[in-house]
């Protein structure tokens, strides 16, 4: 072999191959039967990095969004126990005053304390203050409704049995289909109205009850209204 040829072999081995050209795969060495040695399979040429578990990895969850989540479930635990030292029938602060003394985002306290309302647990007082309830008290945008419906109950317009229209009802009388419930809180804690299932689904149905107590006086004077 001429010194020519040797020089081209050594320079092949050395430099990489020319653009558009490939080098073949190299051979991988099978370990011998019996020695206990492995082999890594190849790492796929394309798509995106696995970690060891196998699995994709994700990205990372950034941190003040998860604090933020862990606490928003604690949140109106908070803002309860906050407007418990104010006395019943009491105006409340402000939601931004409240967030403040919290700590916590002033939209996460207004949200808990709508969902307070809608418990029946405060009611608005005019636009801006909110006070708390006393146990038992109907909220005044409910006392209507209660009263229409005990009045229709006393006067057998609904006999035992039947299923209370409260769409309509809440239409008529100013409440919204997401607070029925609250509005018939009062009811159900008399034992007028009970809450079951069916043949139409979960609805309102007057119960079979003769102790009936269904006038102005009860809608109203006994709830402290």
């Amino acid at each position: 072999m001429s010194e020519r040829s040797q020089a081209e072999i050594v320079l092949g081995r050395l430099l990489p191959p020319p653009c558009g050209q490939h080098r073949p795969p190299r051979q991988q060495v099978q370990p011998e039967m019996g020695t206990g040695a492995k082999v890594a399979s190849p790492r796929p040429s394309g798509g995106p990095a696995r970690c060891s578990t196998g699995r994709t990895p994700t990205a990372p969850v950034d941190a003040p969004d998860l604090v933020a989540g862990l606490q928003q479930g604690g949140l109106q635990a908070r803002v309860r126990a906050a407007v418990s030292v104010f006395a019943y029938g009491e105006p409340l602060p402000a939601a931004r005053d409240l967030a403040c003394r919290l700590g916590a985002p002033c939209e996460h306290v207004r949200e808990a304390l709508r969902a307070m309302e809608s418990a029946g647990e405060l009611a608005l007082h005019g636009r801006v203050h909110r006070y708390r309830l006393r146990p038992g008290e109907l909220h005044p945008k409910d006392v209507d409704f209660d009263r229409a419906v005990r009045k229709a109950i006393a006067s057998r317009q609904y006999p035992p049995g039947t299923a209370l229209p409260v769409g309509l009802l809440g239409r008529s009388h100013g409440v919204a289909p997401l607070l029925i419930a609250r509005a018939c809180r009062r009811l159900i804690s008399d034992r007028l109205v009970a809450h079951r299932d069916g043949p139409a689904g979960p609805a309102y149905y007057v119960t079979p009850t003769t102790a009936v107590v269904a006038d102005e006086y009860s809608a109203g004077t006994r709830h402290g209204l």
